[in-house]
């Protein structure tokens, strides 16, 4: 969680909430549809609970991970993306993921991609910031690189990407330059 009001719930509430948005998620979802997101626990368990398959856990290790200020735990450097499908006949782009892989084999061809991507977190001009240039817009906001990854490896050309959880618009924002239609949603 982030100390942000949109981020506070307590655990019945959460877990109730996880389990409404996965609902209906599935039934606007394509049969062949894929479903992402990064809270672990409770969302593994509404996705397994409505049906879902869970097909892989994608560790994002954060090559530029804050540090940990209150020196009473370790530093988090980790986010997880579960990526689960609702039905037969999934979308997933082997050849595509291999070409994204920034790790190559010795002779320099592409590697298949492996379920932990290596990248910063979001910075530089690719962060949104306020007018003055000083405060960032939204504190969660998601390296570009990540839901490029996600969004062409696990959707077509033309197919509807949802986010009901927009942030600060990465997703519609990589779904467009990548000819994906998209619906965000967003409660701030």
């Amino acid at each position: 969680m982030v100390n942000e009001d949109w981020d506070k719930m307590g655990e019945a509430d959460f877990i109730n909430f996880t389990n409404e948005w996965i609902k209906a998620s599935k039934k606007i979802l394509k049969l062949n549809g894929s479903c992402s997101y990064h809270n672990m626990g409770e969302s593994m368990m509404s996705l397994k609970a409505n049906g879902f398959e869970v097909k892989n856990i994608i560790t994002w290790n954060k090559s530029n991970a804050m540090p940990n200020l209150t020196r009473r735990v370790l530093t988090h450097t980790t986010e997880f993306v579960l990526w689960a499908v609702k039905g037969k006949g999934w979308i997933f782009n082997y050849d595509k993921l291999k070409e994204l892989n920034p790790n190559k084999k010795q002779d320099g061809t592409d590697k298949q991609m492996r379920d932990i991507w290596t990248m910063p977190l979001c910075q530089g001009k690719e962060r949104l910031r306020d007018e003055d240039g000083k405060k960032a817009l939204h504190p969660t906001q998601k390296p570009e690189e990540l839901l490029k990854r996600i969004i062409l490896g696990f959707s077509n050309e033309n197919d509807v990407i949802l986010d009901p959880f927009a942030g600060s618009g990465t997703t519609p924002y990589i779904a467009k330059k990548y000819n994906r239609n998209f619906i965000a949603i967003e409660k701030e």
